[in-house]
């Protein structure tokens, strides 16, 4: 039951390493069919060669007179073979187990008959024969020299040593260019700016190169027009509604509750232009750098308490903490934190600062009614309003921050009320 998932853990996670592994297989398994396939058609031919060859040798000695035994021992010497009529000594060294010599002794039984016996003496370097025909003969055949590894092992070396290194080679050829494309778009994702990629390699690569630049080309063009039509935008929306409250201002005194209405819808409308600006912005343009986060915190809540929502917040932070981050960024986000949870949430508002060895957590907590737990993940999405009144812009642009600094927004229903917000933000250590 549990193989699977450790096969899955064992499998490689990344492209390049898949692929190498999979040529390296495949290389490999095509030189064992090779090697099966000349195993087949050498090996057992070599053995028949030698079975007939040992064979017409046991078959003429015993073939020849005992008389004759002292001039056809001293013609074999001269060829290395030793030969001996003397049908009781027995046999030096086991019998053979492994490689050819098993399916040379088979068949030369074949031939001969189940009379055929061989051993091995490794001491002398020597491999016995002993047949009874016409009578009994021996013949001792010199064996290699030594113990050397078998060939076929040095060869799965080899060829897994070289199956490697082909599959290394053949998806390095895939794989750089593939990386420097990652790059490319993680740059773009981090920051809009990113440097054309070089167009090289196969035809391919090349083509998907050259449509990968003319897309950032396009990008950055959009972007530009976005960046100049929300300019134009709240330009002219700002300019009519400052107009409209200096003429609200001069009306009669009788149109007092009347203009103290228009005067808070002005700055509704105003306030959503802003966040339709600050949700374009996206902090991209702000550098990071070492900022005191405990006085960031305590001058963000207070700018907050000054404004018109004017709710009670408690603070819970370390006394100093520091931490590269974009400061005017962070700053939005707790600000929109702080204006959602007054918005659609209830006092007190909590709001919490805590760290780690490799991140930070900025936490606002409400005591409202919370939001239904199949709503929270839609929250973030711009334009998602959880009950009415602004324009669903807030956590749209706390999330975005989050994405631009590496981090994340979670949303949570507290155990006894109201909703959670933590923004948490690695800390980018210096090397």
């Amino acid at each position: 039951m549990n193989l699977i998932p450790r096969l899955r853990r064992l499998w490689p996670d990344t492209l390049f390493a898949r692929m190498a592994l999979l040529i390296a297989v495949l290389f490999l398994l095509g030189q064992l069919a090779i090697y099966a396939f000349l195993r087949i058609y050498e090996f057992q031919p070599h053995t028949q060669r030698l079975a007939h060859q040992w064979s017409q040798l046991l078959t003429l000695a015993a073939a020849q007179p005992t008389a004759d035994n002292p001039a056809l021992r001293r013609n074999l010497a001269r060829l290395g073979l030793q030969l001996s009529t003397d049908a009781g000594a027995p046999l030096a060294g086991p019998a053979p187990h492994s490689g050819p010599l098993p399916h040379v002794l088979r068949a030369m039984r074949t031939l001969l008959g189940p009379s055929v016996q061989m051993t091995v003496d490794p001491a002398h370097h020597l491999l016995w024969l002993r047949w009874t025909g016409a009578h009994t003969v021996t013949l001792a055949l010199p064996a290699k020299q030594g113990t050397p590894i078998p060939v076929p092992y040095v060869q799965l070396i080899a060829l897994i040593a070289v199956a490697l290194l082909g599959g290394l080679l053949v998806v390095r050829q895939v794989n750089r260019p593939l990386k420097s494309l990652v790059d490319a778009v993680s740059g773009f994702g981090d920051n809009h700016q990113t440097r054309p990629l070089r167009i090289q390699g196969p035809r391919d690569i090349r083509e998907l190169a050259a449509r990968f630049n003319h897309l950032l080309d396009d990008l950055e063009e959009l972007l530009r027009e976005r960046e100049l039509v929300l300019i134009g935008v709240s330009h002219d929306l700002r300019t009519p509604l400052t107009r409209t409250r200096l003429a609200v201002e001069f009306l009669p005194a009788a149109a007092v509750d009347s203009r103290a209405e228009i005067i808070a819808k002005i700055q509704e409308m105003d306030a959503i232009i802003e966040q339709f600006l600050n949700y374009a912005r996206e902090g991209q343009e702000e550098p990071t750098v070492l900022t005191d986060l405990t006085a960031l915190v305590h001058t963000t809540v207070e700018h907050f308490r000054e404004g018109p929502a004017g709710l009670p917040v408690t603070l819970d932070v370390p006394h100093t903490l520091s931490a590269p981050v974009q400061p005017l960024a962070l700053s939005r986000a707790l600000r929109n934190l702080l204006e959602n949870a007054a918005r659609h949430g209830a006092a007190p508002i909590e709001v919490r600062l805590h760290s780690t060895n490799d991140h930070i957590a900025l936490s606002v907590r409400d005591h409202g009614n919370g939001i239904p737990p199949q709503r929270l993940r839609d929250l973030p999405k711009p334009f998602a309003q959880s009950t009415s009144g602004g324009a669903g812009l807030g956590l749209a642009i706390v999330e975005r921050i989050a994405r631009r600094l590496h981090g994340r927004l979670t949303l949570a229903n507290a155990a006894d009320g109201g909703l959670q917000a933590t923004l948490e933000l690695p800390i980018k250590k210096d090397r």
